[in-house]
């Protein structure tokens, strides 16, 4: 394995330890035309995939 497969694996995995604390809390997430409820491990998670989808993308 090379060093960008590990340092990807470990932001992974930090990303998971975040999302495993916060998945009892609910937060408020403000669309363009609606307000919805959602917990915030579900908002890391839409976040973090839109970010890859930007990320290839870019690439």
């Amino acid at each position: 394995m090379n060093k960008r497969l590990i340092y990807a694996f470990i932001i992974i995995g930090l990303a998971i330890i975040v999302m495993l604390f916060n998945s009892d809390k609910s937060v408020d997430v403000n669309l363009l035309v609606k307000k919805i409820e959602m917990l915030k491990s579900l908002v890391f998670l839409a976040f973090m995939a839109i970010g890859v989808a930007v990320g290839v993308l870019v690439k």
